[in-house]
């Protein structure tokens, strides 16, 4: 019955335009707390040095890479050790998302995250960033901030930094490159959300499943359920990071 409820919800999606994104900019990744970026000919560079930069993200003109930028001091069996000892301002650790050119030039912070949702062990109020995400032409920023006790908060922004939003509650979310439908052979859902919201049963209980939403969230266009590997296989979908690939065990 669980398969016959997934199915008909999928059958949203149909044969949709998209394209592979040009593995010929290169890529970036993350070695001990720093971002390196690799051309098309192999050669890596190191961009940063901080040691505490993680999750870098190439955009698509293959000019800059964004990434996670952790709180200064370390975590040692759940206790806090602010660097040389200086607490941090308003005793939240704040993460924050930066911006660089792959040649190592104008680094810049874009957003730093104030919002904790919840006090860590450790006694200071964790305000925590992660998952960015690009859309398709990479004229938008998605990423998710600590806001709720049951979810993170989807945020956009332009390339640059500017005109930040937040735009409801979401998790693990993806941005959709190309997908199927079967009930409208002219739509693209190019550039749609894909993303997890916590809600709440009429009589009583919570579940946390997919939905699919409108690149400005303010539209669901389906519920997906709980399972991301499913409802990707069954909609052929494919994702601006790729992740498709490690949903359903491609390689």
């Amino acid at each position: 019955m669980k398969r016959i409820f997934f199915t008909a919800i999928i059958f949203f999606f149909c044969c949709s335009i998209g394209f592979a994104q040009d593995s010929s900019i290169g890529k970036a990744f993350e070695k001990n707390g720093n971002i390196f970026y690799e051309d098309s000919t192999g050669t890596s560079f190191q961009l940063t040095n901080k040691g505490r930069d993680f999750d870098p993200v190439l955009h698509p003109n293959g000019k800059w890479v964004y990434f996670v930028r952790s709180f200064e001091g370390e975590f040692k069996n759940e206790v806090y050790y602010p660097k040389d000892g200086k607490v941090p301002e308003d005793e939240i650790l704040k993460m924050e998302l930066w911006r660089i050119n792959v040649d190592g030039t104008d680094e810049k912070m874009l957003y730093q995250n104030s919002n904790a949702a919840i006090d860590h062990p450790s006694g200071y109020a964790y305000a925590s960033l992660n998952n960015i995400q690009l859309s398709p032409n990479g004229d938008k920023v998605y990423f998710e901030t600590a806001q709720w006790v049951t979810s993170d908060a989807l945020n956009v922004m332009d390339p640059d930094g500017s005109n930040v939003k937040m735009l409801g509650p979401g998790n693990d979310t993806k941005i959709v490159l190309s997908a199927r439908t079967f009930e409208d052979r002219e739509k693209s859902y190019k550039g749609y959300i894909v993303t997890a919201q916590h809600r709440y049963w009429f009589y009583g209980g919570s579940y946390d499943w997919y939905y699919l939403f409108t690149p400005d969230l303010k539209k669901e266009i389906a519920p997906l359920g709980y399972d991301p590997a499913y409802f990707t296989d069954m909609g052929d979908i494919k994702y601006t990071d790729g992740s498709e690939k490690d949903l359903i065990g491609q390689n």
